[in-house]
C-alpha cells in the first residue's frame, strides 16, 4: 500500500512516525474519512470544510489548502490504482517535547498521513445494536462536532456490543438521550416519521446525515431509549453507506430493509 506521508508517496511499511508525535502520545489529531467512488473522493469539499472547522476548534494547523489536499488525494488514489475505496486524511499537531500543553505553532510541524483502503465487503450489511452501558457521549464537548482521534469511548462501546453478539452500539449522551452509533449517525422511523438526534444531543454533523435529512424530509428530534424502542425502522449512515438495523436490544426489526431505509440506500448508493 502506498500512502501520502507529509506530501511524499511512500510504501506504508517504510513510513516512520516520530515516537514523540502528539497524535501518537496524546491523540492530538484530527481526521476525515471519505468514500472514493469512480476514482474520486465524494463530497470532498464538505469533508475538507469540516476538517477546517476541526482545525479551528483544536488549534491544529492545516499545512495545505483545499486545492492542495484535493490534488494529493487524487494522486494517492491513482498511485494505488483504486476505483472504489475508503480514504482517510489525518493531521496531527506533530512531534513536540513531553507535556500536555500545546506547543507554539513555530515549535512543531503537523504530521499529515493520507491512506486509501478497499471498501469493506460488509459495509451495507444488516447490523444488530445494543445500547451501550460502559460509556456516554459528551454532547457538551466541542469534539462531538468534529472528527478527532481519541476514539476510546467508541472502541469500548463497540467491544461491549461485540461481546453481546451485536455489531454496533447506540451511544447515549450525558442526559440519557440517544446520540449516535459508535461510528455512524442513527436514523429511526417512529410513528411514520423519519427522525434523527439533533446536533445539540451530541451526534457528529455527518455529511451523509445532512444529505439524508435534506432529501428524505427527516426531522431532528431528541430521542429517549424508550422512543427508539418504538421504532419500526432504524438505520445507520456514514460516508460509506447505509446499514439497516435488524436487531435493537434483542428486538427484531422487519422487513429488512424497510421502505425508508431503501430510500436512503438509493440516495447514498
Amino acid at each position: 500500500m502506498i500512502i501520502d506521508f507529509n506530501g511524499e508517496l511512500v510504501a506504508a511499511a517504510d513510513a516512520r512516525l516520530d515516537p514523540f508525535d502528539r497524535g501518537f502520545t496524546l491523540g492530538d489529531a484530527i481526521f476525515e474519512s471519505l468514500r472514493v467512488r469512480d476514482g474520486a473522493p465524494e463530497f470532498a469539499g464538505e469533508h475538507l470544510a469540516r476538517l477546517t472547522r476541526a482545525s479551528a476548534v483544536t488549534g491544529i494547523p492545516l499545512p495545505f489548502t483545499p486545492d492542495q489536499a484535493m490534488a494529493r488525494m487524487a494522486r494517492l488514489i491513482a498511485a494505488n490504482d483504486l476505483v472504489d475505496a475508503a480514504l482517510r486524511l489525518t493531521v496531527s499537531r506533530g512531534a513536540a517535547a513531553r507535556g500536555v500543553a500545546a506547543p507554539k505553532a513555530t515549535d512543531c510541524r503537523p504530521t499529515v498521513v493520507i491512506s486509501v483502503h478497499p471498501l469493506p465487503p460488509t459495509r451495507g450489511a444488516v447490523v444488530g445494536l445494543i445500547t451501550a452501558t460502559v460509556t456516554r457521549r459528551n454532547e457538551h464537548s466541542p469534539f462531538s462536532r468534529v472528527k478527532a482521534t481519541p476514539y476510546l469511548d467508541s472502541i469500548i462501546a463497540l467491544e461491549e456490543a461485540r461481546a453481546a453478539g451485536a455489531q454496533d452500539a447506540v451511544l447515549l449522551n450525558t442526559a440519557g438521550r440517544v446520540a449516535s452509533a459508535c461510528y455512524a449517525n442513527l436514523f429511526a422511523v417512529i410513528d411514520g416519521r423519519l427522525v434523527t438526534p439533533p446536533l445539540a444531543d451530541g451526534p457528529l454533523p455527518g455529511v451523509t446525515r445532512g444529505r439524508v435529512l435534506a432529501a428524505l424530509g427527516g426531522e431532528e428530534e431528541s430521542l429517549a431509549p424508550e422512543d427508539l424502542a418504538r421504532a419500526t425502522e432504524v438505520f445507520l449512515t456514514n460516508s460509506f453507506g447505509v446499514r439497516p438495523v435488524g436487531v435493537l436490544d434483542g428486538r427484531l426489526l422487519a422487513p429488512l430493509p424497510g421502505p425508508m431505509t431503501q430510500k436512503a440506500q438509493a440516495l447514498v448508493g
